[in-house]
């Protein structure tokens, strides 16, 4: 245990001496702060749009974040010959993946917290009025989602440079999150071998979508009983497993040359 914290410290590290999550978190207020500019359909009593493309943003703003940092981690240590000392120490690869792991999770969390308190206190001082708990709850289920896509980002520089695995989750999430939801409706046209292929990528690809639950804060749906909410939780759990079990996999039996970015 104290190894894999020991490289999740290194990441935070590495994270907090770049500059990325602080251009993200300028970037987030500064567009939060200019919706508060605009005069909504005329009108100038407070609405949620301003929790709408604030939330919007803090999704798309740490989906982006989450692939930039998690696709550079396998693929830098192996062009710059530090993986070759870190694993002559006494750290096995699996320590050394989830460490990985764990650091840009955590450092995510953080920085996701971040998002949402910017967004928050904006529309808070705008007069809009929402469910805390429920804030809590979409808070919660897209943390889940940013451990995945790290685990998906992860699992794709195993066997791809760092721009090619990135390139790779962020299609891949897209696929996942705007066209699997459709799948359903698409069956209706389809028959034969076409049906069962749709159907199978349908059962087996991750749902992304399951953990995006804004609506319920905009719309004042309230929360998701604990039963679903907990399932949710436990299913991001398990597709994350998946994926890292999958990449331990790879990056358990993989052989490394100085200089290669794969």
């Amino acid at each position: 245990m104290n190894n894999i914290l020991s490289i999740a410290r290194t990441v935070w590290l590495e994270m907090i001496r770049r500059k990325d999550v602080y251009i993200v978190l300028i970037l987030q207020g500064f567009f939060t702060l200019l919706l508060t500019t605009v005069d909504a359909f005329g009108s100038d009593t407070p609405s949620s749009y301003i929790m709408d493309i604030g939330l919007m943003l803090a999704f798309l703003l740490s989906i982006v974040l989450s692939i930039t940092i998690g696709a550079r981690q396998i693929p830098n240590e192996i062009r710059s010959g530090t993986i070759f000392s870190i694993l002559t120490k006494p750290i096995s690869r699996l320590e050394f993946l989830l460490g990985k792991w764990l650091g840009l999770w955590c450092g995510m969390v953080l920085a996701n917290a971040l998002f949402y308190c910017i967004v928050t206190a904006i529309t808070l001082t705008k007069g809009y009025v929402f469910e805390p708990a429920v804030l809590i709850q979409v808070f919660c289920l897209h943390s889940a989602l940013l451990g995945l896509i790290l685990a998906i980002c992860l699992f794709f520089t195993m066997f791809m440079s760092q721009a090619a695995g990135g390139t790779a989750t962020g299609i891949f999430i897209v696929v996942c999150y705007l066209f699997l939801p459709r799948v359903p409706n698409l069956l209706v046209f389809a028959e034969g071998w076409r049906a069962k292929t749709m159907l199978f990528i349908y059962q087996l690809a991750p749902h992304l979508e399951l953990f995006d639950m804004r609506m319920r804060v905009l719309h004042g749906w309230g929360t998701l009983s604990p039963l679903v909410f907990l399932g949710t939780l436990a299913y991001g759990a398990l597709l994350t497993s998946a994926f890292l079990a999958l990449t331990w996999l790879i990056f358990r039996k993989k052989y490394f040359t100085r200089g290669s970015s794969l």
